[in-house]
């Protein structure tokens, strides 16, 4: 890595709040309208935004080339990955949004002759027998896809949904709460947990699974209407009104909105984001075989579809830093923190890179960004810190800063540094007692040893 002295730039993925992810090749994707990509970002012109008029005729064309080049696409990957099962399950992917059910699924199972344990697989195919209500070759399919692949969350809310169709409520709850145990903020889950509860009579359930979804979505109308009616069945009159006024107040608001989208919605806005989403899928597939080159135009495709998609420029970033092109980083980190100005990772992430870079003054007003938006983030204090050390300026802050950094994550290696700045501010006596720290953690370490021999020599 680049910057050595901050670690965050690997740090993309965090239990708590995990960024969205692409689908893998062999799922069916969401067809969302999103703003306009930016002009100088794309490689291809981008669709008109949502909402945009466009003639019939021109609005055919630009769905007709929405179109090839998501095909476009999928055929290239084949040509070039002949023997990769994703690259031959992406093929199923683009024909299932085209609705192509049966095309998909001969694709989906070509992929599966060369990889029998793509769990993706057998979760789409489930997924296009729900859709034609056949529940008992859904349900074995995600039985399949489970035995593979026990986490793979997306199943469970549509596994457990066609178990309850097939009068199976106890299997459906099970399903779910295993749903939940890998992603306990799914709000539709919830929901349909509560939904199921409330037909087995089991009000105190239905009431915590209804009262979580409402917690993770307060402004959403079905938590309030499943409230309303468990309360309603528990003779609970006051509550269920309550709920019911909440729910027809949201509903109303809801109502509102979906005719306003459907009045700023056009067809061929509703196809840049899945579009975007194959892109930034195939550029992964070529980075895994070592094609850096067509990566890079796929992902960069995809960030210009979708001016709001984190993971393609995430993906970008890795992809730079590993080539050791530091500018090209930062411009996507750039974006990452206009896109989500109050995640600190993104802040120290550009400040790491920033200081890299020698710039300094913008370094540290990233990394003090950080640590104002998180407070309890070590590797922020550790971040400005050394931005500190290496510009050699307000170093009794830069030990303020250690000592902050000890108290919170008291690893040897913030100890070091600990050592480190504090002999630089002339506080030998607290160098000494945190490098002597750092050695009883970590007896190993020869660089600790080494600098309490110069510190030594210093007294």
């Amino acid at each position: 890595m680049a910057v050595a002295f901050v670690g965050a730039l690997s740090a993309w993925a965090r239990a708590a709040d995990p960024p969205p992810q692409a689908p893998a090749p062999g799922v069916a994707l969401p067809a969302e309208a999103r703003p306009p990509a930016p002009a100088e970002a794309a490689t291809e012109p981008a669709p008109p935004a949502a909402g945009q008029a466009q003639a019939p005729d021109e609005q055919r064309r630009t769905e007709a080339a929405l179109k090839e080049e998501m095909f476009g696409v999928a055929r290239q990957l084949l040509k070039d990955l002949p023997n990769d099962a994703d690259a031959i399950g992406l093929m199923g992917t683009v024909c299932s949004i085209y609705g192509d059910t049966a095309g998909a699924v001969t694709w989906w199972q070509k992929g599966l002759e060369i990889d029998p344990r793509r769990a993706s697989a057998y979760h789409a195919m489930a997924l296009v027998a729900r859709q034609k209500a056949d529940y008992p070759k859904a349900t074995e399919l995600w039985r399949r896809a489970r035995e593979i692949n026990p986490d793979l969350q997306a199943m469970y809310y549509p596994y457990a949904e066609a178990l309850l169709e097939m009068g199976k409520p106890e299997e459906a709850i099970a399903a779910a709460e295993k749903g939940l145990s890998i992603r306990p903020d799914d709000r539709e889950t919830c929901l349909l947990l509560g939904k199921t509860y409330l037909q087995l009579k089991e009000y105190g359930k239905a009431a915590d699974s209804y009262e979580k979804a409402r917690r993770l979505r307060p402004d959403e109308s079905r938590s309030y209407y499943g409230l309303a009616a468990v309360y309603a069945r528990q003779g609970q009159t006051d509550k269920a009104r309550q709920y019911t006024e909440q729910f027809k107040k949201l509903r109303d608001e809801e109502d509102r909105d979906r005719v306003d989208k459907r009045r700023s919605t056009d067809t061929q806005a509703q196809m840049v984001k899945p579009l975007s989403q194959i892109r930034a899928v195939a550029g992964r597939l070529y980075a895994a075989h070592g094609k850096l080159e067509k990566a890079e135009e796929h992902l960069r495709r995809a960030a210009a579809l979708d001016p709001r998609d984190k993971v393609c420029r995430q993906e970008l970033v890795d992809l730079y830093m590993g080539t050791g092109r530091k500018r090209q980083a930062l411009t996507f980190l750039e974006q990452l923190r206009a896109i989500d100005p109050k995640d600190a990772v993104y802040h120290l992430n550009t400040g790491a890179l920033l200081a890299a870079l020698e710039r300094f003054d913008a370094a540290e007003e990233a990394a003090r960004k950080a640590i104002e938006l998180a407070p309890d983030l070590a590797v922020a204090y550790r971040s400005l810190a050394r931005i500190l050390l290496l510009r050699n300026q307000r170093l009794p802050e830069a030990e303020a800063l250690v000592r902050k950094l000890v108290e919170l994550e008291p690893a040897a290696p913030n100890y070091g540094l600990l050592g480190e700045v504090c002999a630089r501010t002339g506080n030998l006596a607290g160098a000494r007692a945190a490098l002597e720290r750092a050695m009883q953690l970590d007896p190993g370490n020869e660089e600790f040893r080494a600098a309490y021999r110069r510190l030594q020599g210093k007294e």
